[in-house]
């Protein structure tokens, strides 16, 4: 007899990952692939990061260190916060579920938007809370006035995304400011902010709301622009107490010495990033008006993706595509029926891409 899990287990749904290249090449029969699927970077990593990966090789035996003072150091004196309000861990996964593990009680309430990243939800599942999907504004953000009127005296916790995940939009700064100002201060925000540095224009003051003592959790990551994925580093800003409390549950050697030395070299390396942030920056333009010249309607991202939606079955055009080489994202997964996610990448990988997507549009339009 099979012992049945947890109720909360059992209603969650396994995290759905965009098609690796490894099982694209076997769906599509072709070796030559390009994946666009899972807003990784095209760039890749600082070749000083890659340097740094290979020689903490040689310390593998040895366990990582739990906060690695250098790096840490650096990470505050970059975005302006003390030691004590930092943290790190196994991508910002990990982090998204600690903060859920250390504040959320059983019979809580967790709100998050949606259509956005699943480990909101896994994470209020797996702390025995309930939880409360709040839907998209009509441009692709969250909704802070639709998430206010959410809050009742048992929510505990309120996911924010911002760009979000899997449409692009950045929030308002004056919607944040007007959100900071009515949520009640027994809820704790926490803001996964993974795009954030493909952000253009004025941002929320996330950091500034964290310096100023308020409950907000900013997390950030290694994965995107620094091209550090499979490496698997994240990071927190909160305020020190909180950062205390998530010290408490996180795994302590979640980080491994090699992601520590490659996001230590990363921070360092800042005019390879300044040129892969430009150059990124600049294809995205190129992509918006390349999709809008084919009449296809996107949302406005600041992230390094793009989501637009396509005439015939999200499913179907992610399957054409493999077969000219391409693996993109439909988004049915997340939610959003009819739309494919595609990462920003350089132009000409794009030009190919776009050249494809024509193709398969234009057959399936017939």
């Amino acid at each position: 007899m099979i012992i049945d899990p947890r109720p909360e287990v059992a209603a969650m749904s396994p995290y759905t990952p965009g098609m690796s290249l490894s099982e694209a090449r076997r769906d599509s029969g072709r070796q030559q692939m390009i994946k666009l699927a899972s807003n990784e970077s095209l760039w890749g990593p600082s070749p000083h990061a890659l340097d740094a990966a290979r020689q903490a090789l040689d310390s593998i035996s040895y366990y990582p260190m739990v906060q690695e003072p250098e790096f840490i150091q650096a990470l505050a004196g970059r975005h302006g916060f003390s030691a004590d309000q930092l943290t790190v861990g196994n991508g910002a996964d990990e982090i998204l579920r600690v903060v859920a593990a250390a504040y959320v009680r059983c019979g809580d309430e967790v709100i998050y938007p949606t259509p956005s990243f699943s480990a909101y939800r896994h994470s209020a599942l797996l702390a025995g809370a309930r939880p409360v999907a709040v839907d998209l504004a009509s441009n692709g953000a969250n909704d802070l006035d639709a998430m206010l009127r959410a809050i009742t005296p048992r929510t505990r916790l309120v996911y924010l995304c911002s760009p979000n995940n899997p449409t692009g939009t950045a929030i308002a700064p004056e919607d944040w400011t007007r959100y900071l100002s009515a949520v009640p201060s027994s809820v704790l925000t926490v803001v996964d902010a993974a795009y954030d540095e493909f952000c253009q224009g004025e941002r929320p003051a996330f950091a500034a709301a964290v310096r100023s003592g308020r409950p907000v959790v900013w997390v950030r990551t290694f994965s995107k622009l620094y091209g550090l994925a499979a490496l698997r580093v994240g990071w927190a800003a909160a305020p020190a107490e909180v950062i205390r409390n998530l010290l408490r549950v996180r795994e302590p050697f979640s980080v491994n010495s090699i992601g520590w030395a490659a996001a230590r070299a990363s921070l360092e390396d800042e005019t390879y990033f300044s040129r892969v942030l430009q150059e990124t920056l600049e294809a995205r333009q190129f992509l918006v008006g390349q999709l809008d010249a084919m009449g296809l309607r996107r949302y406005r991202s600041e992230a390094n993706f793009m989501t637009f939606a396509v005439p015939v079955a999200d499913a179907d055009v992610a399957r054409q595509l493999r077969q000219h080489g391409f693996v993109v994202r439909p988004t049915s997964s997340f939610g959003l029926a009819g739309h494919i996610r595609v990462t920003v990448a350089p132009v000409p990988v794009l030009q190919a891409f776009l050249s494809a997507l024509a193709a398969v549009l234009n057959q399936g339009m017939k």
